[in-house]
């Protein structure tokens, strides 16, 4: 039986509420039984229940009170009515108010097992339908990238557009900046995506072996090649493979680089027949690859094949509006996975994070707050917690946290956090097609409430249709 479909009994006949229990549990469902709506009602607030059924007629909390109550604390739990002969018109009001079902007392237990297996198949085919949108949001916006600055909103627009071309793209910018997460999100916006997305460190494998790893081999082409071996073009052959320090290749490596970028064909090592590949190529470079041309170190030809699209990712210090919305990113990951749910990280801290200058980029800023979750022990993340050479660098460079003006500071503040906000809300209400009261389930809001929020960051249909 599925292990998150629960069902809570509510009646205050206990001969009826035991039996039910007992019917269900033999069935294999987590099942509960309570004789007080109130009790329900504190049960469903906190945990997750596909499935109440309840008595209508029950001493103060009754069963039409405590279904209004459960719709409005989660509207997913169905809600199936007990009713005897005499309120048949309150169950039929109750199915107004959103039951799933209703039961004629007394009742064939076989039949309420019947409504039961049904709310579940329903409930595992959300289950499916969820994990499906879930996967296809993965797919349809920049994989893990978390940016408000005007830069990166350019780039996921270039993302955009390039991804869909099958043309070969480079990408350059500092170590740590998230060249790799761009290249996927390239890969899973084109049609591509249903095939392999292939990752090759260039700089990681010497000439020798990196050609057979990138091309293949044949039998007997070198000491221990005891047999054939696909390379990694092959491997990627129908999808994408990036070239990660695609800089640090030798001279003879770009040639017969250039060789597939140009005809889509390799030569294994040891073979003197050409493959065709069918292999998106994405170069990605933390080097300034034009001025290695300059220098001879780099092939013209190569790097004009390459080089069809660019996209250049500044380096965090030059964003540094995106701090924040990736330090709270960061936060929520590791809380999670650390399972430190009340960490959190004052404002003096977040500000000093603001002021270094990050010279590990996105990836230093990931770590830093992997330590920090570790060692708050579920506390308040403030400047002590720190390293002592990120203090002296902020303090060393003569704009320490004194220098900046709070009221600057905290306008500053709201500005990306109501920004971040609203980009979320978007994204969300997209998702759902524009559909209110989907959106508001989907993120655990009132429908109110997002109705006020769409209201107060000028969300308007337009925008999310």
């Amino acid at each position: 039986m599925d292990n998150g479909f629960r069902v809570l009994i509510v009646d205050d006949d206990a001969s009826i509420r035991k039996r039910c229990v007992q019917l269900l549990h033999t069935r294999g469902y987590d099942v509960e039984g309570v004789s007080d709506g109130e009790v329900a009602l504190s049960i469903v607030k906190s945990r997750h229940l596909p499935l109440v059924i309840a008595d209508i007629r029950m001493p103060g909390v009754n069963g039409l009170d405590l279904l209004e109550g459960i719709k409005e604390i989660s509207p997913a739990t169905e809600v199936i009515m007990i009713t005897g002969y005499g309120t048949v018109e309150s169950a039929i009001k109750a199915i107004r108010l959103g039951a799933y079902d209703y039961i004629m007392k007394p009742f064939d237990m076989d039949k309420l097992l019947r409504v039961v297996e049904n709310v579940r198949a329903k409930f595992a085919l959300s289950e499916e339908v969820r994990l499906l949108k879930d996967r296809l949001r993965e797919y349809s916006k920049p994989y893990n990238m978390i940016s408000t600055s005007a830069a990166m909103r350019d780039i996921y627009a270039l993302v955009e557009k390039v991804a869909p071309i099958d043309c070969n793209v480079l990408i350059q910018g500092e170590s740590g900046t998230g060249k790799g997460l761009l290249a996927k999100a390239v890969h899973r916006k084109s049609p591509r995506s249903g095939k392999p997305f292939v990752v090759v460190d260039c700089a990681a494998l010497s000439e020798t072996l990196l050609e057979s790893e990138l091309f293949g081999h044949r039998k007997g082409a070198f000491t221990g090649a005891y047999s054939n071996k696909d390379g990694y073009f092959k491997i990627a052959d129908g999808g994408t493979i990036l070239l990660d320090e695609v800089s640090e290749l030798s001279i003879g490596l770009q040639g017969k680089l250039l060789r597939m970028a140009q005809e889509r064909q390799i030569i294994p090592v040891g073979s003197t027949r050409a493959m065709t590949i069918n292999t998106r190529i994405i170069a990605a470079t933390n080097r300034n690859i034009e001025q290695l041309v300059r220098e001879g170190k780099f092939r013209e030809d190569l790097f004009f094949r390459l080089n069809v699209v660019k996209i250049e990712i500044p380096p965090l210090r030059e964003r540094k509006e995106d701090i924040p919305p990736l330090v709270h990113f960061f936060l929520d990951k590791f809380k999670k996975g650390f399972e430190k749910t009340e960490t959190s990280i004052s404002d003096e801290a977040l500000r000093l994070l603001e002021l270094y200058d990050w010279p590990g980029n996105v990836r230093e800023l990931e770590n830093l707050t992997q330590h920090l979750v570790i060692v708050a022990d579920n506390r308040c993340i403030g400047p002590h917690l720190l390293p002592e050479r990120l203090r002296k660098s902020v303090q060393g460079s003569g704009s320490g946290a004194e220098q900046m003006n709070q009221d600057d500071f905290a306008t500053a503040k709201a500005k990306i956090v109501d920004q971040f906000t609203r980009n979320y809300l978007v994204d969300a209400l997209r998702a759902s097609s524009a559909n209110v009261s989907s959106t508001a389930r989907k993120i655990n809001l009132k429908r109110s409430s997002l109705q006020r929020m769409m209201k107060r960051y000028a969300i308007g249909k337009e925008e999310i249709s």
